[in-house]
């Protein structure tokens, strides 16, 4: 499982706002996409660190304007370089993308852009990205050279790339497993605790009469734990499927408050 201390001693400088709902989304969508290796998670996760200024932003810092016009990410109308701009994990740019990553995911991300900026949207159109690129074969070769090239279209960053690389391989056990630990044991039950017993006489145990009373039960409400209040404790146990005792434990305790 990835966690959050993962994330930290990778990216120090990551925002816990974004890295908080990413954690839980790698860990539900990663083993989905078979990115579920040391290799392949060291890679997915050095990629993401890059692209998204480590974890501190899911949508680009520049405004976009330099992609207006670029027929090469689907940019074809005025304003898309804006409107298609770098978000998510991947930094998913271009409405060409827009449109064919959220097909594949059945999100309308091209009339809905800002949706690839959310925790959940943005591991997505990563991963789905990833699977079109067939980027696992890439990783299993530990190449991140061509990983790089078939994110980034070159080597932009390629330095940092690789710190990040350095990184996830010291942080990321190599037994990684996506399969939950499972729960610690429960502990043994605890006995009902006795808390008004025949022979009791006190103010306490008048209360407990009371709520006998109002149980439907007639007797003396005096405090005194006689035969008749132990008789009426008695049946209701008998009533309510509790161990028939005729002392008041704190299940049937539980059974009278209600």
């Amino acid at each position: 499982m990835i966690t959050r201390e993962m994330i930290k001693a990778i990216a120090p400088n990551s925002k816990n706002e974004i890295i908080d709902p990413l954690v839980i989304y790698l860990n539900k969508y990663m083993p989905k996409y078979e990115v579920n290796n040391y290799l392949r998670v060291c890679h997915f996760l050095a990629q993401a660190a890059h692209e998204a200024a480590s974890f501190r932003t899911l949508e680009e810092y520049a405004s976009g304007a330099a992609y207006e016009g670029r027929r090469d990410l689907g940019n074809t109308q005025r304003g898309d370089g804006v409107r298609y701009k770098g978000r998510g994990i991947f930094q998913l740019t271009g409405r060409a993308n827009y449109r064919d990553i959220g097909k594949k995911l059945g999100y309308d991300l091209e009339n809905n852009p800002t949706l690839a900026a959310t925790p959940e949207i943005s591991v997505l159109t990563a991963l789905e990205y990833w699977k079109s690129r067939n980027l696992n074969k890439w990783a299993d070769e530990d190449n991140v050279e061509r990983i790089t090239r078939l994110i980034n279209g070159g080597l932009n960053g390629f330095e940092d790339r690789k710190k990040y690389l350095a990184r996830c391989k010291q942080v990321i056990p190599k037994n990684i497993s996506f399969v939950p630990p499972p729960p610690p044991p429960v502990d043994p039950l605890i006995p009902p605790i006795v808390v008004a017993k025949r022979g009791d006489n006190s103010s306490y145990v008048a209360d407990l009469q009371q709520m006998l009373v109002r149980k439907g039960w007639a007797i003396a409400t005096d405090g005194a734990f006689g035969p008749k209040t132990e008789q009426a404790v008695r049946e209701f146990q008998q009533k309510n499927g509790l161990k028939v005792t005729g002392q008041i434990d704190t299940d049937t305790l539980n059974k009278l408050m209600i």
